[in-house]
């Protein structure tokens, strides 16, 4: 599989379920919420902010998308959030690995010859390290480790997070 057939098999809505353990405070718990994936036009005036903001041509990015979910809760406080995520490959002819725009920063990714597509987001502080795979085209997994840096090589855990998502509806087309 490639970066392209990667990234297409992101659109959708998927039902998420995450498992967290935060190491500092020694607990954990569980969350529900609702993913939806839809992707976004090279034209997309917030597409075009972030451009602008790293000074990278929108025409570069590769199946820019923007997230939105919302948290399943019994309260009537319901997380929810979204975010756009903007793939630009280094190389347009060798698309495997690049950066990762997004409304919140800018990271790095690589899809692995496992099929794996592991990014990196790196902060004043900490490093946020996520790889994303596929059992199959409507069952993803997820894990996100959040790294403090305390120097250079020296970094420890703070949190990680493991999600297994299942799609519930496709793409509208």
């Amino acid at each position: 599989m490639d970066i392209h057939q990667f990234l297409k098999l992101f659109v959708g809505r998927w039902r998420s379920q995450r498992s967290d353990h935060q190491f500092s405070k020694g607990n954990g718990g569980d969350t529900r919420a609702v993913i939806e994936i839809i992707p976004l036009s090279l034209d997309d005036p917030d597409l075009l902010t972030i451009c602008q903001k790293y000074d990278i041509h929108p025409n570069t990015a590769i199946h820019p998308m923007k997230m939105s979910w919302e948290e399943e809760s019994l309260s009537s406080n319901k997380p929810k959030g979204n975010a756009l995520v903007i793939p630009v490959p280094n190389d347009l002819n060798s698309p495997q690995n690049g950066l990762i725009l997004t409304n919140n920063g800018k990271g790095f990714y690589e899809l692995g010859v496992d099929e794996a597509l592991t990014i990196q987001t790196i902060t004043e502080q900490n490093v946020i390290e996520e790889r994303i795979w596929f059992g199959n085209p409507n069952l993803r997994f997820r894990v996100a480790t959040l790294l403090q840096r305390d120097t250079v090589s020296d970094r420890h855990v703070q949190s990680s997070k493991f999600y297994s998502e299942i799609r519930s509806a496709e793409p509208k087309t």
